[in-house]
């Protein structure tokens, strides 16, 4: 069943009206004839003088005989949709000298002999999709001179004639998409001087000769996605020069030489997604500066060299999911002005530079969806003007106080993202919390001596009760400015470049009502001092393993 080709001759039932009676089993229209009855055994011989386009859909009869329409010479177009015709008589379309479109499609015939279709010189489209067919002759096409489109697509063809084509210089568009082609050979496209659209999507290709596509010097559009193609010739794709777009998906190619897209200056979209590559040549696209649309997801790719992209002004959406990255070079996006569709997501990524998106300030979409990462530095983001949808989720956000600038940007940007699946991994007392409905106050630091330049005080401070009992001289040797609560439950010692010391009284003092703290929390205070005022948030977590 052909869903598409139905609506449109549904549509045609109900927008035209009939004009006079028509054969048996058919509606006739101002021009068209629509025959779908199952029980039409036979070609109707009455078709009105009128009718220029004939329509069979799903009719019992299985022949068409030798000119069978020479009786309507005005057809122009003449179409067969699953129907159950599986033989054609010497020159069945003989005496149809206007004929520009034919069609056979659903058909159970699996071969087809030259002299059905001799004659038809003013044929502009031949459509043979979906049918049985395991072989072509040779001379199938040498009376179509004027055949601008040919429609192949998913018979059960394994090889073609090498001069099969020989005929058709004025072809555009050509589709061999959906059969069972293993391999071409070398001279088969050479005839094709005017071909655009070339498909050769989902077929059974491991290969191609060198030269294969040299002759096809306006070319647009060529499709080799879903085949087996595991190596690529050097020069495979040498005389493209008109070539805009590109389909390699679905193959299995491991290695592409590094002039392997050096002919290709017009070219705007490649897809190289779902194939098996680990590296790329660093000036693989230097010679395709106008690519808008670059997709290398599904590959695995481990990294990227840092000029990769170097001359894509042009690329407005670059595709590198599902890959194997770890790491990025900081400047690898360098030059990518124009980019704005970025995608990194579903891949091993730990950390990234501070530069990495450094100017890209076309950029709308990011995804670092699915990585290793555990925080973001410092001012990421500040040159990219125009990202609004970022996607983090499945990664492993530590929230603690290094997240503070995501924390701060995402807030920022809050009306235009949504990021309620970003959820901490740590430390343990916000694990599953999500990241933007955190408080800032929350995201702190374990206190150490390396990291906030300070040190508690050592057991000759301690006072009986448990904590720190301090006069005013002793506190004097800790800096200029001591802070503390009411009840000197916390102590922080700053002088003018940094706070120093911390004292925390971790259990009460005898007739204290301050709690201690739990494993896990964290706990908030306001500490005071002639200096002004100060806000510390301290947080215990219990290691794995530990009590």
């Amino acid at each position: 069943m052909l869903p598409r080709a139905w609506l449109r001759w549904a549509c045609l039932l109900l927008l035209a009206t009939p004009t006079q009676p028509c054969p048996k089993g058919c509606d006739c229209f101002i021009r068209e004839m629509f025959c779908s009855d199952e029980e039409l055994a036979t070609i109707p011989l009455d078709i009105p003088p009128h009718v220029t386009d004939i329509i069979f859909v799903e009719t019992s009869f299985t022949m068409v005989g030798a000119r069978t329409f020479s009786g309507s010479p005005n057809l122009t177009k003449v179409v067969f949709l699953n129907t159950q015709v599986c033989h054609f008589g010497p020159d069945a379309f003989g005496g149809l000298p206007g004929l520009q479109d034919l069609e056979i499609t659903g058909g159970a015939f699996s071969n087809l002999s030259a002299d059905i279709f001799s004659n038809l010189t003013s044929l502009g489209k031949f459509t043979l999709n979906f049918n049985m067919l395991e072989a072509l002759p040779e001379d199938l096409f040498q009376h179509m001179d004027a055949l601008e489109s040919l429609q192949l697509q998913g018979n059960r063809l394994q090889t073609l004639p090498g001069r099969l084509f020989q005929p058709l210089r004025r072809l555009k568009t050509l589709n061999l998409a959906q059969n069972l082609l293993a391999q071409l050979p070398r001279e088969l496209f050479a005839p094709l001087c005017s071909l655009q659209t070339l498909r050769l999507s989902n077929n059974a290709l491991a290969g191609l000769p060198q030269g294969l596509f040299s002759h096809l010097g306006s070319l647009q559009e060529l499709f080799l996605d879903g085949n087996s193609i595991s190596k690529l010739p050097s020069q495979a794709f040498a005389g493209l020069s008109c070539l805009e777009k590109l389909w390699l998906q679905r193959n299995t190619i491991s290695h592409l030489p590094r002039s392997i897209f050096s002919s290709l200056g017009n070219l705007t979209f490649l897809s190289l997604q779902g194939n098996a590559l680990r590296t790329l040549p660093a000036s693989l696209f230097a010679h395709s500066p106008g690519l808008v649309s670059l997709s290398l997801s599904h590959n695995q790719l481990e990294t990227i060299p840092e000029r990769a992209f170097a001359n894509l002004s042009s690329l407005g959406s670059l595709m590198l999911s599902y890959n194997a990255l770890t790491h990025l070079p900081a400047g690898v996006f360098r030059g990518l002005e124009g980019l704005v569709k970025l995608y990194l997501g579903s891949n091993n990524l730990t950390a990234l530079h501070p530069a990495l998106f450094q100017n890209l300030s076309m950029l709308e979409l990011l995804s670092l969806s699915r990585n290793l990462l555990t925080t973001l530095p410092q001012g990421i983001f500040d040159t990219n003007y125009n990202l609004f949808n970022l996607a983090l989720h499945g990664n492993p956000w530590q929230c603690d106080c290094h997240l503070a600038y995501l924390f701060g940007w995402l807030h920022q940007y809050s009306d235009q993202f949504f990021n309620s699946q970003t959820y901490c991994a740590g430390p343990a007392y916000l694990k599953g919390q999500v990241v933007p409905a955190l408080r800032e106050e929350q995201l702190v630091c374990p206190v150490t001596q390396d990291h906030l330049g300070f040190q508690a005080p050592g057991p000759e401070d301690r006072e009986p009760g448990g904590g720190w009992d301090l006069a005013m001289e002793e506190k004097a040797t800790w800096g200029r400015c001591i802070y503390s609560t009411p009840e000197g439950t916390v102590v922080l010692a700053c002088d003018e470049a940094r706070c120093r010391r911390l004292n925390v009284q971790l259990s009460p003092r005898q007739g204290s009502a301050s709690p201690g703290l739990t494993f896990n929390a964290s706990q908030e205070w306001n500490l005071k001092s002639s200096c002004g005022s100060v806000r510390v948030t301290v947080s215990i977590e219990a290691l794995a393993g530990e009590p």
